[in-house]
């Protein structure tokens, strides 16, 4: 037996079990994976030489199981846009919320093909601002004190990773250690307005665990975020002040509905896996067959025959 033969099993057996049609989606999950180099290809049917992009955009079904359906080159909202409102008219009326990271390109895309459903920012990108706010102006006041990058004798570099940890991880020796090296590096109090930034922000996110928060609470810790950032005169926290506000109604959605996008971050990481035990894909349609096949169910069904027993 041989790769060709082994493969042209999967391939049958493959199309079986993966269905031709979208699963009916309720909340959809939207993210970019890298797929490998971009590069033209020619169409075999028109002969056609076309552009494929480096990077894909996945479509995850988050609310049922339908796993990882489809996948979009590029990365474009042209693109998006162009799947989506190929689908039936119909699977597009089922889809109440759509989640995904920061992308103002995903944002449009599911404002104009899907304009019913409600757009949902996931919490780990806003805590993943949050925590490059704090790294910007830690490096920063590194540059600006002492002219060079951070090295292990300064106490800002030597707490680098408590600072980015979330604050009830830490024990009362840890916490202690950290906000004496915050007040030793910068006695202005920067680099611990930025820490605490950072965990107001986290505070007001960790409402969508508590099933259905009151709008009054989520305003409450909304409006206590904004004032500090507005009151401490550091460049980072206006902007990351200015996205969050940008953003504002979908994160009030995902913390009303509790929506996470962590199952597609999930399926990202199964598409990086995939290619790299294959050590690459030179053929597209191998490649998502591979990846489709592995991001479903039906790749983990139970075997048909009962094993034998000893």
């Amino acid at each position: 037996m041989d790769w060709t033969i082994a493969h042209e099993a999967f391939i049958a057996y493959a199309e079986q079990v993966l269905p031709d049609a979208p699963p009916p989606v309720r909340v959809l999950g939207i993210d970019e994976t890298r797929r490998g180099k971009g590069r033209y290809e020619v169409v075999t049917s028109t002969g056609v030489k076309v552009w494929v992009d480096r990077f894909d955009t996945g479509l995850v079904d988050l609310d049922g199981t339908g796993g990882l359906f489809a996948q979009v080159n590029g990365r474009n909202s042209a693109a998006v846009i162009a799947w989506l409102e190929a689908q039936d008219p119909a699977w597009r009326a089922g889809i109440t919320d759509v989640s995904m990271d920061t992308s103002a390109t995903y944002a449009r895309a599911a404002r104009i093909a899907l304009p019913h459903a409600t757009v949902v920012v996931d919490r780990f990108h806003l805590v993943q601002l949050a925590n490059r706010a704090v790294t910007e102006y830690r490096r920063e006041l590194t540059w600006a004190t002492r002219g060079r990058r951070g090295r292990k004798v300064d106490p800002e570099w030597a707490q680098r990773n408590r600072l980015l940890r979330a604050s009830e991880s830490l024990t009362a020796e840890e916490a202690a250690k950290m906000h004496d090296a915050m007040r030793t590096a910068d006695p202005s109090g920067g680099l611990e307005k930025c820490w605490q930034a950072k965990e107001l922000l986290r505070n007001l996110l960790a409402l969508a665990r508590s099933g259905g928060p009151d709008r009054s609470l989520i305003w409450q810790r909304l409006t206590d975020f904004y004032t500090h950032c507005a009151d401490s005169e550091i460049a980072q926290l206006r902007r990351l002040a200015w996205t969050v506000n940008a953003w504002q109604p979908s994160i009030i959605e995902g913390l009303i509905t509790g929506i996470s996008n962590g199952r597609t971050e999930g399926y990202n990481r199964i598409v990086k896996h995939v290619g790299r035990i294959a050590f690459g894909f030179r053929n597209t349609g191998n490649q998502k067959r591979r990846i489709r096949f592995a991001c479903t169910r039906a790749s983990r069904r139970a075997p048909t025959r009962t094993p034998k027993p000893c």
